[in-house]
């Protein structure tokens, strides 16, 4: 399996910042433009067991993603995994941890878009990349909103 790790540090408590990641609506707030992201689920607290349901992209052309929330440690890690969507296989974790005044978030998440050699060189080339540049951006956006919650 292919693992992008993504880590930032953010000026939150940790409580806040697990709070803000466990609030389904928030992820489509922080999510880049492009390609669209939207909840399709209800959005309901996040707990374990629970399938939170995306579309990704434009109509037709666009995919569900199932993401079953696997493990919840409150204040430490959210997981889920993929039970539908584009990938084979698909683990992610929402790790929270104190750090100096604030909280460090750390993304990652374990892949598997085709168990052939060209799907690993297309993760590598495609994928990871992508991966790497979608967390950039939901980090900053993350710190911007609760950085500016903070100061309001």
């Amino acid at each position: 399996m292919t693992v992008v790790r993504w880590s930032s540090q953010i000026d939150a408590p940790p409580e806040a910042l697990f709070a803000f990641h466990a609030d389904v609506r928030n992820l489509a707030r922080i999510s880049p433009p492009f390609p669209p992201f939207r909840l399709v689920s209800p959005p309901a607290p996040t707990r374990e067991g629970d399938v939170q349901v995306f579309r990704l992209g434009w109509g037709p052309i666009g995919v569900d993603w199932h993401a079953r929330i696997t493990r919840v440690e409150e204040g430490r890690l959210i997981e889920d995994t993929h039970e539908r969507g584009p990938f084979r296989r698909w683990r992610h974790q929402h790790r929270f941890s104190s750090e100096g005044s604030g909280a460090r978030l750390t993304d990652v998440v374990a892949f598997r878009l085709l168990p052939t050699p060209v799907g690993e060189f297309l993760e590598w080339l495609l994928v990871r990349p992508a991966l790497a540049g979608m967390f950039a951006y939901r980090h900053r956006q993350t710190r911007k909103a609760l950085e500016q919650a903070r100061t309001s």
